[in-house]
């Protein structure tokens, strides 16, 4: 058993109807080696799907819909809500939107990112780096907060990489300080692959000097 789901009913955050919803119950230890940016590999990247929902009445979408909106139902049923689409990697980046206008953004920077990850297993190149400057607009206009989860710090490295911003990750990564030995030594791995102009996705374990089980 990789996970395991089950149907619950959930009283959405944003208009207070319910609505039957799948979630992950319960689910193994993720042993996997992880890609840079810390996506995981099977059999727990199979069940991404159920990482957002969304509400049949009005289109909130969240990691969970019962999580407290800070915004009326008008805001979901809106234009600029509705608009990246109703597929997956949609609800994804209107999952980010929610986390944005909730003020949990490194929610709303990861949530963007399983968009690109989506798009990412279509083959959509171009949608995948449309979701990753998306995320990395986010990091931009909210880095005073975001800048003191080194986590978040460290993924925009690969966000600017795999959208193709090459010299930006250059610009502010060479020589930056990360208290972490490891981080150091992705931030450099990340530096080495922006020199060559490579956009492709790498495992962790690729790193020299760094040990992944």
């Amino acid at each position: 058993m990789a996970f395991r789901t089950e149907e619950k009913e959930l009283v959405c955050g944003a208009c207070g109807e319910t609505s039957l919803q799948t979630v992950v119950a319960e689910f193994d230890p993720d042993e996997s080696v992880p890609d840079l940016d810390m996506r995981p590999d099977e059999p727990h990247r199979s069940y991404i799907k159920y990482w957002v929902m969304e509400c049949p009445h009005c289109g909130y979408c969240n990691a969970s819909i019962d999580i407290p909106a800070e915004f009326t139902k008008e805001y979901p049923m809106s234009e600029r809500y509705r608009k990246p689409g109703d597929d997956l990697a949609g609800r994804f980046i209107k999952m980010s939107l929610s986390c944005e206008k909730n003020k949990v953004y490194n929610e709303a920077v990861k949530a963007a990112l399983y968009a690109a990850w989506v798009c990412d297993d279509g083959n959509d190149e171009k949608r995948a780096a449309e979701c990753r400057r998306a995320a990395l607009k986010i990091y931009d206009s909210h880095k005073a907060v975001l800048s003191e989860d080194q986590n978040i710090v460290l993924l925009a490295a690969d966000l600017m990489r795999r959208s193709g911003d090459f010299e930006r990750v250059k610009k502010e990564y060479k020589g930056k300080y990360f208290p972490s030995t490891l981080y150091r030594l992705i931030a450099a791995y990340q530096m080495g692959l922006a020199e060559k102009g490579d956009s492709s996705c790498h495992k962790a374990n690729e790193i020299p000097g760094i040990a992944v089980k």
